[in-house]
């Protein structure tokens, strides 16, 4: 980067994520990009970033481009979109990546690391993880549901990252509890083991963790798919540490809890899912192992129903 403050940063995508966190580096002072479809950009034209957030509201206007022949390579590439759309988002940022920018993906699950690893021919792979809910409203607004937003990014390296932390302090300087992880691969699935819990049964059940849990038999069914899930990240090498695991179970089975996961939001608005990412991929490992996953392979089964019947209306 250009002196100490300086930071340069393309976000490919505006929705809820890359718009809520470019909302954030911009009130640190960063230069922000937007790199967006041309719907998008005609509502960040009119209206400008706006975001309704319980940590503070945003709304100004921003840089937007829709074709990356608008920017200049950036010294932070920000990959904010759903795994269906990775392709197309690594097509559009890789002329913005040269030997020192840091590729910041903050996708759901760890999948994406392999497309990336395949797909990048420069830059830094930094991977990030963002705990907390946010929507992008049909009316172009962010929507921040929950009263917290954690953001965790880091090396897969064992060496720190200096670049990487000043991205995570400069963060950490507005709204956002950011920080910088030595064991980024760990948290990565420390969060899937738990998504993958949380959007299956949310989905299978479509209803929140309330819900669930004033029906006889919803306990045992959250507790039977963390533990498929815990056991595929052991066989990994990756399962969480007993207190990461506590603290699930509790988020999990919270009684009166109106705790739904952004995969059902997908379902109740008709749009495509990340099931395959998630669970399709989750299941692909216990199967890879030999770990028997049974409620895993039927909350993944009714999602690839849905979607077979999204795209069949999409065609009729």
């Amino acid at each position: 980067m250009e002196g100490t403050d300086a930071m340069r940063v393309v976000i490919v995508g505006a929705g809820g994520v890359g718009g809520y966190l470019g909302a954030r580096l911009l009130s640190a002072g960063a230069e922000v990009v937007f790199l967006v479809r041309e719907r998008r950009a005609a509502q960040l034209a009119a209206n400008g970033l706006v975001v309704k957030s319980p940590l503070g509201d945003f709304q100004a206007p921003v840089t937007v481009v829709t074709s990356v022949s608008e920017c200049a390579p950036a010294d932070f590439v920000v990959i904010a979109c759903k795994a269906h759309s990775l392709d197309g988002a690594l097509a559009s940022a890789a002329p913005l990546v040269h030997d020192g920018t840091r590729v910041v993906p903050l996708l759901n699950g760890v999948a994406h690391l392999e497309t990336l690893g395949r797909c990048m021919e420069k830059g830094v792979i930094t991977p990030g993880i963002v705990h907390g809910a946010l929507d992008l409203r049909d009316d172009g607004t962010i929507a921040h549901l929950t009263p917290f937003l954690t953001v965790i990014v880091g090396a897969l390296s064992d060496e720190p990252d200096p670049r990487v932390e000043a991205f995570a302090e400069r963060l950490k300087s507005t709204a956002v509890d950011a920080r910088a992880s030595p064991v980024i691969e760990q948290d990565l699935w420390d969060k899937f083991v738990f998504l993958t819990t949380f959007a299956g049964i949310t989905c299978l059940m479509r209803a929140s963790i309330g819900a669930i849990m004033a029906t006889a038999a919803g306990p045992d069914h959250v507790l039977q798919l963390l533990d498929e899930c815990r056991t595929v990240a052991r066989h990994e090498g990756q399962e969480p540490g007993a207190a990461a695991m506590q603290g699930y179970r509790d988020l999990l089975t919270r009684g009166g809890s109106s705790f739904t996961s952004s995969m059902l939001r997908d379902v109740e608005a008709g749009r495509p899912t990340e099931a395959e990412h998630i669970l399709g991929d989750m299941l692909a490992r216990a199967q890879k192992h030999g770990v028997s996953a049974p409620l895993l392979r039927t909350a993944l089964t009714h999602l690839q129903a849905y979607e077979q019947r999204r795209s069949a209306a999409a065609i009729a």
